[in-house]
């Protein structure tokens, strides 16, 4: 009896351990990196539009389109990029900026840069009223980033991120404009998170 206690005790153990190995995230992966046409002394970038999926899309008034742009402006200048802003926050951006041509993403910059940057939002949610307690008001946002070498009008790195605020873990605060804020910053860090800093080769990244 004792034994098979003891034989128990050990395969718990061992299930144990599986379920906390599996609870530990893996590293981020890029999507699409196409690292041996890497240009070595990559620095500026230009960030030529921001496209919204058309069930997602806001209101032009909510300046959420705006709010975006300047996060994604901050992690790309604290990875040591020089922005060169071409995205009108006001101008709704019709195309999916991630399946155009690359010429065209490239066409839309006037001044000489070495990236071209467009990124796409596929999902957005944000609760209609802070008044609500069940389910918890929230602001969840999803997209994809694309960058083009500007030089040779080719693909070279996509990746993916996504945000989460609010909800039952901000209770019993409720800010809708924090809630925001704070969701767009988690997805510009989460978005770049892969992006190679300015003038290092893909697999050096800076930014926690």
């Amino acid at each position: 009896m004792k034994r098979n206690i003891e034989q128990w005790r050990k395969l718990w153990l061992v299930l144990l351990a599986g379920v906390l190995s599996g609870c530990v995230a893996a590293p981020k992966n890029a999507l699409f990196v196409d690292a041996g046409a890497w240009p070595a002394t990559a620095g500026s970038v230009a960030l030529v539009g921001v496209s919204f999926d058309e069930r997602y899309r806001p209101l032009p008034q909510s300046g959420l389109d705006g709010q975006l742009l300047g996060q994604l402006r901050r992690v790309l200048e604290r990875k040591g990029y020089l922005v060169a802003e071409t995205l009108q926050p006001h101008r709704p951006e019709r195309q999916v900026l991630t399946s155009v041509p690359a010429a065209e993403l490239a066409a839309r910059v006037a001044a000489p840069v070495d990236l071209v940057l467009a990124v796409h939002v596929d999902f957005l949610f944000s609760s209609a009223t802070y008044s609500e307690s069940n389910p918890p008001p929230e602001f969840e946002i999803a997209a994809e980033a694309r960058l083009v070498d500007a030089k040779a009008v080719r693909d070279l790195w996509r990746d993916r991120g996504h945000a989460l605020a609010g909800g039952a873990a901000a209770m019993p605060l409720r800010n809708p404009d924090y809630d925001r804020m704070r969701g767009l910053a988690e997805l510009a860090n989460d978005l770049f998170l892969t992006l190679p800093d300015a003038g290092q080769q893909p697999g050096v990244s800076s930014v926690e």
